[in-house]
């Protein structure tokens, strides 16, 4: 029992909790369930109406509740720890730094001057606070500074202030070392002042002053907490009037219980959860200092705290002759010691490596490909397709479902824009090698499991079928002798919100869902056959038969031609080639090199492309992009279309090729985007005007306003939009309006902004599936908006739920 009672449980708790600190203020961030700018929404669930401010544990959306204006607690929290933690000691460590090398200096001369003992005596009576208030409300409420410059502000001039109280404490603990015999005879022996200091003054203080750095680091957070009360946040404090409200900035714990301390009455728990935290925060250093002063055995003091002149419980631990021999010996405290560094860092590893496991919609299907296709003299194409399903949910599935598009387009189709039909036919499926039954309506090809796939299995689905290509198509064409191989297999659909979700064909934009696939292709084509494709190693002209590889892509095409002429120039390492018949008034090599300078700045502005290759073919029919290759009808009359159509295509390689979206029900997503960075070359790399950069997307509105088409919100599904004005046009104009109110928070420029957002919204959420919730969050999160700001385009409503 007496053992237990002299147990140093102040250092291990001290020393756990402060651990524990670290690890949330360096990942806190990351964990945090929400972003600073999202906001609850009103809504009504099970039941029960969810509204801001929500109490703790009503939901397991918002653990700790929300204040009044819907915002979480946890992520506020979370966000604001490092900023408590870090700034106290890094002022810390900068006075403790400039203190104790003065004090200790001062500490062996002779004679301290009288000056200086005066200026200490009188210096202990100045209250730090009050000359903090004065430097810092001048410059922290709505201020021009960035939060950054403002927390380094707060670190010099505090740690300024502190220095003197730090050299005072310092240089009397000098002092009276330089006064011990062993000094004395190093001096005898002619030690100089430098080896007096660091050899043997030094050493002897180290253990008070790692004492004193923990209670400065608690004594810092004191002040930022006095400054808080002041409505001085530290990073900034955000002042808006009618009503009068103070926000921090940067959401420091501090600043946190200071823009709460008017929830005392009522909504406390707004008050309770910050001050909660920043008790436990200045509690753990509390206790770790307490540790340690028990653990060094120190009569060194520097608060008043602190008692000293008793005898301590916990004796010191000191050295014992003969342990030097043995290189590290396992004793209970160095286990913990490895254990709690151990799983700080895997736990820490753990968390960074999934940092992005949340981001984006989750598709828990997958599929990778094996396709063999022949086609005869009679354009008869036969396929067999091996496709590797794999059940990445949690739920149990009965069948699998697919999209079979070349069965949209059977004879009898409603599709007046397509001059043809298609022959198709299944012969046979089989999953695992057995005979499976399946449905096969209008474009969907449902095939039943006769054994339920659970987690993690994974099943391969043989198709085997034959088809041929209507002429003049949508996309899956036939142009005279040249064949279009476009949504031509059977195509896994995404299993998303514990169901397949998959939607009827429509004509016009695209309306399937795929994840990313890897693909392994053998064709064969009749004599004199070239086939250009998705693969980045595509053979020459002439090899009607071979086998080609994709990887990491939504879907695979194949363009089949007999007599096109090829031209080809380089990107940076990134091969582009363009296929045409040459039968029209565009130049190819124009063509090419407008290619070029598009892909080029894409690659400089937004990130890599994802290819090594891109292939342009010039033909009659629909502009489409694949990945990695694009088509582009050379035969209209208007020229600058033309021009618009080529740049657009290559930038939906990144908004369509790499960050995926529902094309059916957020069609927006990928062609706005794209439309807006087709803008943005033109604005950006070609210097245009703002209006002359526009004018696709503001004649597209211009003409939905002319038909009396009035407001819609671009974040509808495809059979409820009115005009594709508010699937690229629209969403590009506000896109583009939107930066260019709230680019001076990202920097001087707006052309500048204008691509670093598309850069870092691409590499946010790049080879993920984003949707309007998605998009809201990052957005609102970069330029610190509220949901409301979108209401006249977008449906926020509905994308929240």
């Amino acid at each position: 029992m007496n053992k237990l009672l002299r147990i140093n449980y102040s250092f291990y708790i001290g020393f756990f909790l402060v651990a524990a600190l670290l690890f949330f203020s360096i990942f806190g961030p990351i964990l945090a369930p929400h972003s600073l700018t999202e906001t609850l929404e009103t809504h009504y669930s099970n039941g029960k109406i969810f509204a801001p401010p929500l109490d703790p544990f009503k939901t397991s959306e918002y653990p700790l509740g929300t204040d009044r204006w819907g915002y979480d607690l946890l992520s506020m929290v979370l966000n604001g720890i490092r900023y408590t933690v870090f700034i106290s000691i890094a002022v810390t460590v900068l006075k403790m730094a400039v203190g104790t090398l003065i004090g200790i200096y001062i500490g062996t001369l002779k004679k301290v001057p009288s000056w200086l003992e005066a200026f200490e005596n009188a210096w202990s009576y100045v209250p730090l606070f009050i000359i903090l208030y004065f430097f810092l409300r001048p410059i922290s409420f709505n201020s021009v500074l960035s939060p950054s410059q403002l927390i380094t502000y707060f670190i010099i001039v505090t740690a300024a202030i502190s220095i003197p109280s730090i050299i005072s404490s310092v240089r009397q603990k000098s002092a009276e070392l330089s006064k011990s015999v062993f000094i004395e005879a190093s001096r005898t022996l002619g030690a100089g002042r430098n080896r007096i200091v660091w050899l043997h003054i030094f050493p002897q203080m180290k253990e008070s002053l790692l004492i004193m750095f923990v209670l400065e680091v608690v004594y810092v957070i004191t002040i930022m907490g006095q400054l808080a009360l002041m409505n001085i946040f530290i990073g900034g404090t955000k002042m808006s009037l009618d009503p009068i409200i103070y926000n921090s900035i940067t959401k420091e714990l501090a600043g946190l219980v200071g823009q709460a301390r008017g929830n005392v009455y009522g909504t406390f728990h707004v008050l309770l959860v910050p001050l909660f935290v920043l008790l436990l925060t200045t509690s753990s250093f509390s206790l770790l200092a307490n540790g340690l002063k028990n653990r060094f055995q120190s009569n060194y003091q520097r608060t008043p705290w602190i008692k000293t002149g008793f005898e301590p419980k916990i004796l010191p631990k000191r050295k014992q002759l003969g342990n030097d021999t043995k290189i590290w010996k396992p004793t209970g405290e160095r286990l913990a010691l490895l254990t709690l560094i151990v799983a700080f860092v895997a736990f820490g590893s753990y968390v960074y490596a999934e940092r992005n496991a949340n981001v984006g919609v989750k598709n828990f299907s997958q599929a990778d490909y094996s396709i063999n296709v022949k086609m005869n003299k009679a354009g008869v194409f036969h396929s067999k397709a091996n496709i590797d399903v794999k059940n990445l949910s949690s739920k149990s599935w009965d069948d699998l479902v697919f999209y079979f598009i070349p069965n949209a387009f059977k004879k009898g189709h409603r599709y007046k824009n397509i001059k043809g039909f298609s022959e198709v036919e299944i012969n046979s499926i089989k999953v695992d090698g057995k005979k499976a039954n399946f449905t096969l309506k209008n474009d969907t090809l449902k095939v039943q499991l006769k054994k339920k796939m659970e987690k993690r299995d994974s099943s391969v689905v043989t198709v085997d079928y034959s088809f041929t290509i209507p002429e003049e198509g949508s996309r899956f064409s036939k142009i005279k002798d040249r064949y279009y191989l476009a949504q031509w297999y059977p195509m896994l659909a995404t299993f998303e919100h514990g169901k397949w979700n998959k939607e009827d064909y429509l004509d016009g934009l695209e309306t399937f869902v795929t994840g990313w696939s890897d693909f392994k292709v053998s064709y064969s084509f009749p004599k004199g056959y070239s086939i250009a494709s998705t693969s980045d190693h595509d053979p020459g002209l002439k090899k009607n038969k071979g086998e080609f590889e994709a990887d990491n892509v939504r879907e695979v095409f194949i363009a089949a031609f007999k007599d096109m002429k090829k031209y080809e120039t380089e990107s940076n390492g990134v091969k582009i080639r363009l296929f045409t018949e040459g039968d029209h008034n565009k130049d190819p090599k124009k063509t090419l090199e407008l290619a070029k300078s598009a892909l080029s700045f894409y690659r400089e502005k937004i990130g890599e492309y994802p290819h090594k290759q891109l292939d342009i073919v010039l033909d009659k029919g629909q502009n489409m992009e694949y990945p990695g290759i694009i088509t582009v009808d050379p035969y209209g009359d208007d020229d600058a279309f033309f021009i618009l159509a080529i740049v657009h295509e290559i930038a939906h390689q990144y908004f369509y090729g790499v960050v995926a979206n529902d094309q059916y029900n957020e069609a927006w997503l990928d062609e706005g985007f794209t439309e807006f960075a087709t803008n943005m070359y033109f604005y950006v790399k070609e210097k245009q005007s703002e209006y002359e950069a526009q004018i696709l997307s503001y004649n597209r509105m211009d003409r939905a306003e002319q038909q009396g088409l009035g407001k819609q919100y671009s974040n509808v599904p495809l059979d409820k939009n009115q005009s594709t004005a508010y699937i690229y046009g629209q969403p590009a104009i506000q896109l583009f309006d939107m930066i260019q109110d709230n680019y001076t928070l990202k920097g001087k420029d707006l052309r500048t902004v204008d691509m670093q957002y598309l850069s870092d919204y691409y590499n946010h959420f790049k080879y993920k599936q984003v949707d309007t919730k998605e998009f809201l969050k990052f957005t609102m999160n970069y330029f610190e908006l509220p949901s409301g700001y979108f209401t006249d385009w977008l449906d926020v409503q509905k994308a929240n739920h």
